[in-house]
């Protein structure tokens, strides 16, 4: 018998082996190999190798089976986790004091907490291993008690075996102070056990060189530190660390926690070259970290999973991404305000809110000027929508109390991001606070019966049984009214939104920035927002109602703008799609950096994240049915407009231009070939700054998209002209096609009047978007907004794409303006070319997979771009 055979256990001492490991290790709470020790102590006469080959075989067996549910995982960096002390800490003491803690307070969803803590911190590096260092991700949902859910991770890594924990929060001073606040109360609770090196209030990190001393070979502390996203507090954590040896460093194993990932962490500079200064102070603390993990929490995962994958100095989560599913009562963007539909031929939801959205259709005076002289005095007078507003606030109040809960009740008012006019709407809240109050002393409630009469029982409860009668809630409202407070947060004021659960608070909070991310409003009841962002990350992190309403989610109120609840109920549709992602790929053979996750775009104005933060983005899938673009950025340098009129020449050789419509001074030239507009599009020299057409996978899958959706011939292109009379003697005349047209006098911005960048703004009308559609097809149908534009051309248009052609005059002068409203454009350059030419385009309408909103950005290019063809190709046979 060989040495390797008789190193073999037979089956039955396999077996005894197996299940006396696995008796020691629940009995006594520690990882496999201690196990194996504390076995061959008690049992001399059983072999040391049949022992490993046991402990070889338990490992390739958790290899085997290490589906972790919710995570896309590196299956090739966890393949000694069945013997790690993160599977079998050697104690459970921090997680049960801290699980203890929140059992008392009755918090809900435990179960579920206890099981998806323990799956993250299987997926930490092992704090025993030499060198283990992780990145990863876990996606939660806005106020979906992330804070919680880290804390429980944060103690069992420290039962694992981690010394120091590292908490990066956000950007704002009230956001680290409530973060250190929670901590402080529920996690850091033993004075014996943790060495805190910040606190509530104005106690950031500062510069520690003893950290040595204080996680030395000899110290039982942990340390915890909540550091503000800030250069300078960062600079005193990375200097603090280097202040320690590498031996100590690799004995001083560290969880960096980073809540509001997504803010700040990503490289926001737009030439990936370039490293912004907090992306790169993060990174450099990250390379001090020799033994450890680093773990981003955030709802708005966007940016963080569109880093570059392959640079291995930055922070995208390599090793695991995890989805974090709500717990039962979570109010999140599906929820309130359903799930939009991804049929343009049946536009609206795929499925319904909540009946708690109510649209503010009078806050167009709410908008402060953009002078900061004039916005000092900015004080308008309140919108009904925003009394309704309170007086609901007050009433759902009213019910709490009734219901026996005396807990916070809050009112979110956010309408600007300027903080000066915070006060002035402070003042006008505490004035109508006090008219209401000496109302109801004179016995007056007839607005909050007619508020109670509207708004309660709209919304059924699985949790309450109805809202009480109108004379018990009409008895508490006195008490709200004397308890309400109205409170300023933002950067300038003196007042932070604090919560001290022995002195419940009635509140109004009036704020804006410092409120828009990762604050907590406790007892949220009414929210009034009509601030509006251009980023999914941004527009979701605002949504402060989001989150759990135990005992009241019949209560709650949104007040938003006219369309914002669309918005929302688009980003419900991109949340589930990156969850179902996650969820398709989870125990599959891909690595988090290897899939390239997918993030849905918006058929309109929405961006994914901040433009410095896309650099790594590459459009993967494109849908552009019905899209419109335009050059509104134009380059106007006589070689490149020269070039342009060019390349239009041979987009049209083949057509026939005719008058489009009696009274118009266009032409037309309809079922114009798809290979030569895309031989145009390719052709036509745009300005740099026109990412739409200039980045390289934009325009390869726009192209990709016309050749397998718009093929033959599915083109009318349009030839605009100036109608006035003159025009060609004032503005000269543009040839093409055989057929002349007076040139157009259109004037760019004062800021964009230079030959070689001229910004119109825009050179379509509105209704350039049916411009070739005759207006008799559709006379019972008014095109009084772009969504009738876009319905009549999916109805009338015949499938057919439109290009229209704008020839623009290099003699336009700009107006005058008024004294109040000074002109913002400028003359044209008179050294701009005289072939100047934008154009506007419409892509056809088409069915299925190619419709616009099956558009997906990812780290990982599907579609490679490929190079311009060679402009000898696409100008052959024409002469200049």
């Amino acid at each position: 018998m060989s040495d390797s055979e008789d190193a073999v256990p037979g089956e039955g001492m396999a077996e005894l082996i197996r299940d006396e490991l696995g008796r020691i290790v629940e009995a006594k709470r520690v990882p496999y190999p201690e196990a194996a020790e504390r076995f061959l102590q008690m049992h001399r006469t059983v072999r040391r190798d049949h022992v490993e080959w046991v402990l070889t075989e338990l490992a390739a067996e958790e290899r085997s089976d290490l589906v972790i549910p919710r995570a896309v995982i590196d299956g090739s960096r966890y393949r000694s986790s069945s013997l790690s002390s993160l599977v079998h800490p050697p104690t459970t003491e921090c997680w049960d004091r801290y699980f203890d803690q929140l059992t008392r307070k009755d918090a809900p969803g435990l179960d579920e907490l206890e099981r998806t803590t323990y799956d993250v911190a299987r997926l930490l590096a092992d704090p025993n291993e030499y060198g283990a260092r992780r990145k990863g991700l876990v996606m939660g949902n806005v106020q979906s008690g992330k804070t919680r859910h880290f804390a429980g991770v944060v103690a069992r890594a420290m039962d694992a075996g981690y010394r120091f924990v590292i908490v990066l929060s956000g950007i704002n001073n009230n956001l680290r102070e409530q973060t250190q606040s929670r901590l402080d109360h529920d996690l850091f609770i033993d004075p014996e056990a943790w060495k805190p090196l910040t606190f509530v209030g104005d106690q950031d990190f500062n510069k520690d060189p003893n950290l040595q001393a204080t996680f030395g070979r000899k110290s039982l502390l942990w340390g915890c530190a909540v550091v503000k996203k800030n250069k300078t507090r960062l600079e005193n954590l990375r200097w603090s660390l280097s202040q320690m040896p590498i031996e100590a460093r690799r004995r001083c194993p560290i969880l960096i926690i980073d809540d509001e990932a997504d803010q700040a962490t990503p490289n926001s500079q737009a030439d990936k070259e370039k490293i912004s200064e907090i992306n790169k102070k993060l990174r450099e603390i990250w390379n001090l970290v020799s033994v450890g993990s680093y773990v981003a929490y955030t709802a708005t995962p966007f940016a963080n999973v569109l880093m570059d994958p392959d640079d291995g100095e930055d922070l995208f989560p390599s090793d695991f991404v995890y989805s974090l599913e709500p717990g039962t009562g979570y109010f999140g963007a599906e929820r309130v305000f359903g799930l939009a539909s991804t049929d343009p031929d049946h536009p609206g939801l795929d499925e319904d809110g909540l009946d708690m959205v109510r649209a503010v259709t009078d806050a167009d005076g709410l908008k402060p000027p953009s002078k900061p002289d004039i916005r000092a005095e900015f004080d308008p007078d309140l919108p009904g929508t925003l009394v309704d507003a309170v007086e609901w606030f007050i009433v759902a109040s009213a019910i709490r109390r009734v219901r026996g809960q005396r807990d916070h009740s809050s009112m979110l008012v956010h309408t600007t991001h300027y903080t000066a006019p915070h006060f002035a709407m402070q003042s006008r809240l505490v004035d109508l606070c006090a008219e209401m109050e000496q109302q109801v002393r004179r016995g007056d409630l007839t607005r909050f019966k007619e508020s109670w009469e509207q708004e309660s029982g709209r919304v059924v409860s699985a949790e309450v049984e109805g809202v009480p009668e109108w004379e018990a809630v009409r008895q508490q409202i006195p008490g709200i009214l004397r308890d309400v407070e109205v409170i300023v947060d933002n950067g300038r004021s003196a007042d932070r939104l604090n919560y001290d659960d022995d002195h419940p608070r009635t509140v109004i909070a009036v704020g804006g920035g410092t409120l828009a991310r990762g604050l907590t409003l406790e007892g949220l009841v009414v929210s009034y927002f009509t601030r509006t962002s251009n980023a999914y990350d941004t527009l979701m992190q605002m949504g402060r109602w989001f989150g759990y309403r135990t005992g009241y989610d019949d209560l709650p109120r949104i007040w938003l703008t006219k369309g914002l609840d669309q918005d929302y109920a688009f980003l419900a549709r991109v949340e589930n799609d990156l969850r179902d992602e996650i969820r398709s790929i989870r125990g599959s053979e891909y690595t988090p950096a290897e899939v390239g996750l997918k993030v849905r775009t918006h058929p309109g104005r929405l961006e994914i994240t901040g433009a410095g933060k896309m650099h790594n983005a590459w459009l993967v899938q494109v849908g552009m049915s019905g899209v419109r673009l335009q050059t509104f950025l134009m380059d106007g340098r006589p070689d490149v407009t020269a070039h342009n009129k060019l390349a239009a020449d041979v987009m049209v050789r083949d057509a026939q231009f005719e008058p489009l419509r009696k009274g118009m001074a266009a032409m037309i030239a309809r079922g114009v070939d798809n290979d030569a507009v895309r031989g145009f599009l390719k052709s036509f020299r745009y300005q740099e700054d026109l990412k739409t057409f200039t980045r390289a996978d934009r325009a390869a899958a726009m192209d990709d998209w016309m050749a397998k959706y718009a093929a033959g011939s599915s083109w009318n292109v349009v030839l605009m002209g100036n109608p006035t009379d003159g025009a060609v003697e004032q503005y000269g005349e543009f040839g093409l096609g055989g057929v002349t047209v007076a040139k157009l006098a259109r004037t760019p911005l004062k800021a964009g009047a230079e030959p070689a960048k001229l910004d119109f703004k825009a050179v379509m009308s509105p209704m350039d978007r049916i411009v070739d559609i005759d207006p008799s097809v559709y006379p019972d149908q008014a095109p009084d907004d772009e969504g009738d534009k876009i319905a009549i051309r999916r109805r009338f248009g015949n499938r057919k794409g439109l290009l229209v052609l704008y020839p623009l005059s290099n003699r336009a002068v700009a107006t005058d303006g008024t004294p109040d409203k000074p002109s913002r454009r400028a003359d044209m350059p008179m050294d701009a070319g005289e072939d100047l030419v934008a154009f506007g385009i419409v892509f056809p309408d088409v069915d299925g997979e190619g419709r616009l909103d099956d558009s997906f950005v990812s780290v990982r290019p599907l579609v490679e771009p490929t190079s311009p063809e060679d402009e000898e190709d696409v100008l052959e046979g024409v002469e200049e």
